[in-house]
């Protein structure tokens, strides 16, 4: 253990014993004799702990970004704004997109409007087929029965030919005409589509952390125009030295403090060290709640082998700013001595410095005592 965080309270700790024995001036004016209950400092043992700093840090962040290249006409969050998913972002100029709608819509409706032309040239050219196959067969019982030349023979079957030709003329233009108008909904949906892009919506609940782009600016598809978190997902990232990694494994409980003390499971311990600081990050998944931020300070408790250590009931401790005093009773009178505290657990408080174990001391200093009253300690 270091005791380099100690060395500042040395001199006030020495100044303290020695006060403990000098005698009090005559002239000063004692209260009466307080009577008070007094207790052994004790000894225990303590699990050694180190507590270590880390930084919220948000699990899910992502960044919206324009699909649609153009100029962005209006941006509605700046940073730190809480939004609700599907919530309009950023809206970016879509003229060349509707001009695209308008177009594809054109060509749907002139589609449109020649496909009753040709299924009216369809149904023209079945009635003149039928009609020729008709002819067809008279003049094939005719020529049967040697009633007509072969030439005319010929010719019946040509018209037939060509009538039947004329039916599929007709039936793929309208494959055609069709084929246009799948062609422009599928055009005119693309364009819809892209226009919805126009709109920047947020994926996701969260906090915008950061805006990257400016109303005015042109956008490319891609371009980034703000950062958001998720809000509610964050987690405590620790760098723990790589001494202390040994035990430590996801699913292992640690204390957590962070406007409140709890214990909470590591989620992950990122397999690489910092090779600077020797360091690898520890991650605890935070449980939700208001006012949980991106930045914010926390720390855990890492336990190790027990110690040997001194302590005293809290209330034994009288703190005057970062100044602690205990009274030592000695000679029937109440000593005042700087002590240097370390935990506090079940009620008792850790001595650091200032004592030795063997001092009795009062248990509840009232406000009036002063160092050097004499004191009555009460059975």
């Amino acid at each position: 253990m270091s005791f380099a965080k100690y060395l500042p309270l040395a001199p006030l700790a020495f100044l303290a014993a020695c006060g403990s024995k000098h005698e009090v001036p005559a002239e000063q004016k004692l209260p009466p004799a307080i009577r008070a209950a007094a207790v052994n400092v004790e000894s225990a043992r303590l699990p050694s702990e180190r507590i270590l700093s880390g930084t919220v840090t948000a699990r899910s962040t992502g960044t919206v970004s324009a699909r649609l290249p153009g100029h962005i006409r209006e941006i509605r969050v700046r940073e730190g704004d809480s939004v609700a998913a599907g919530q309009v972002i950023a809206i970016v100029d879509s003229r060349e997109t509707e001009s695209a709608i308008k177009q594809a819509e054109g060509g749907r409706d002139e589609a449109r409007a020649a496909l009753p032309e040709v299924e009216a040239a369809i149904t023209s050219a079945a009635a003149q087929a039928d009609l020729a196959k008709v002819t067809f067969r008279r003049m094939s019982d005719l020529r049967n029965s040697k009633s007509i030349t072969e030439q005319e023979f010929d010719e019946a079957q040509a018209r037939l030919r060509l009538a039947e030709s004329q039916v599929q003329m007709a039936q793929a233009k309208r494959t055609q005409v069709r084929e246009r108008i799948r062609q422009a909904d599928e055009h005119l949906s693309r364009a819809q589509l892209q226009q919805t892009y126009a709109i920047v919506t947020a994926p996701f609940a969260g906090i915008v952390l950061e805006r990257k782009a400016e109303p005015g600016t042109f956008a490319s598809p891609g371009m980034p125009i703000i950062v958001l978190e998720k809000a509610g997902d964050y987690r405590l990232e620790v760098p723990v030295e790589e001494s202390l990694l040994t035990g430590l494994k996801p699913g292992r409980a640690v204390t957590v403090e962070l406007d409140g003390k709890r214990e909470l499971p590591i989620s992950e311990i990122l397999p690489s060290l910092n090779a600077q600081s020797r360091t690898a990050t520890v991650r605890i998944n935070l449980p939700a709640r208001p006012g949980l931020r991106t930045g914010m300070s926390g720390t855990i408790r890492l336990s190790g082998a027990e110690r040997d250590a001194l302590t005293v009931p809290a209330a034994a401790i009288r703190a005057n700013g970062q100044l602690k005093t205990v009274f030592v009773i000695v000679n029937n009178r109440a000593r005042a001595t700087l002590v240097a505290t370390g935990d506090t657990r079940d009620g008792r408080v850790e001595i650091v410095s200032g004592l030795d174990g063997k001092e009795r001391i009062i248990a509840a200093p009232p406000a009036i005592l002063i160092d050097g009253t004499p004191v009555e300690v009460a059975q």
